[in-house]
């Protein structure tokens, strides 16, 4: 019996258990804000797309927007923010359909259309440049954006990003599963996010009970778990595309490239050298037995070599 078949059997028993930590019900919209948003939070309608934005840091600093990546919301980037927060403006924000953010009405969950909502989210902000960081998904619409938008964009970061054609991490290969799918889409069980979460971080150590809890959480918002699938059905006909690298060599702003080596997600073994090849110009940087999400599991280390990026200046200097 395969990989597919075995957890399939096991989403048909714990349905028929009832079993709790399904994920089959909607935590109300209401608790989620309670807990997941603070001071800095608010919400913009762009094309009838609801979008849970953070706004926070120096109020006239340079801007630094921030784009988590695929099953997580802003709040990966708590440790970067804290740091960052005395020197720049931080804008951050739930990609639709993830973290509290509204599904998109049209359920267009391409990349050239996350690009063009945030450009309009960054037009109703009167924003006219900006530097970005972008980590997995969230790293591929960021680049996506540089190369449509060049002329807004002063620096990027990527951060074990999307960027070529690649096997899909296995809970997006098998929630999309055509047999699996309809069951994906009411129901999202603890046991698959705590199985992603702990694959995503390369010291098993850092991964929390808090931590689970806020990626299950937030995957139990109404909408979500449908959302997701969209999300991921996207992704897997990207991910087979030649020519999803189109435009990566285009880009003419300074970079940094960030990867884990301990990130099987989008492997550093196989994608980063290839980033390596198509921007030879680039600031590289490879954090030893990190994972998918250095920025989440190291931010000291990851947040000061992005301050040192992004200003020209020694970190230290700066925090004295």
């Amino acid at each position: 019996m395969n990989k597919n078949k075995i957890l399939l059997c096991i989403i048909i028993v714990l349905l028929l258990s009832g079993c709790t930590s399904l994920g089959m019900r909607s935590i109300p919209v209401d608790t989620l804000k309670a807990k997941y948003t603070n001071e800095y939070s608010h919400f913009i309608d762009i094309d009838g797309t609801i979008i849970h934005i953070r706004d926070e840091g120096k109020k006239n600093g340079p801007v630094l927007l921030l784009i988590h990546g695929v099953c997580s919301s802003l709040h990966t980037w708590d440790g970067w923010v804290a740091i960052l927060k005395d020197h720049f403006r931080i804008i951050r924000f739930d990609i639709p359909g993830f973290g509290l953010s509204g599904q998109i009405p049209s359920k267009n969950y391409t990349p050239e259309y996350s690009v063009h909502l945030l450009n309009k989210s960054i037009e109703h902000m009167g924003i006219k440049k900006l530097s970005i960081a972008g980590n997995s998904l969230g790293g591929f619409i960021a680049w996506k954006f540089a190369v449509k938008h060049p002329d807004k964009v002063e620096k990027l970061i990527l951060i074990d990003s999307v960027g070529y054609p690649q096997e899909m991490p296995w809970l997006l290969k098998f929630s999309t599963n055509i047999f699996v799918r309809p069951f994906a889409r009411v129901g999202m069980p603890r046991y698959f996010i705590n199985k992603a979460v702990h694959e995503v971080y390369g010291d098993q150590s850092k991964v929390t009970d808090d931590t689970v809890d806020r990626y299950f959480e937030l995957s139990q918002k109404e909408g979500n778990r449908s959302a997701w699938i969209d999300v991921f059905l996207v992704m897997k006909d990207y991910s087979r595309r030649k020519d999803l690298s189109k435009g990566i060599t285009d880009l003419q702003c300074p970079i940094m490239v960030m990867w884990g080596t301990k990130d099987i997600w989008i492997p550093y073994t196989t994608e980063f050298p290839k980033w390596q090849k198509d921007l030879p110009h680039a600031l590289f940087k490879v954090y030893e037995g990190a994972g998918h999400i250095p920025m989440e599991e190291i931010p000291e280390q990851t947040a000061k070599d992005a301050y040192e990026f992004l200003t020209g200046k020694k970190f230290f200097t700066a925090m004295q």
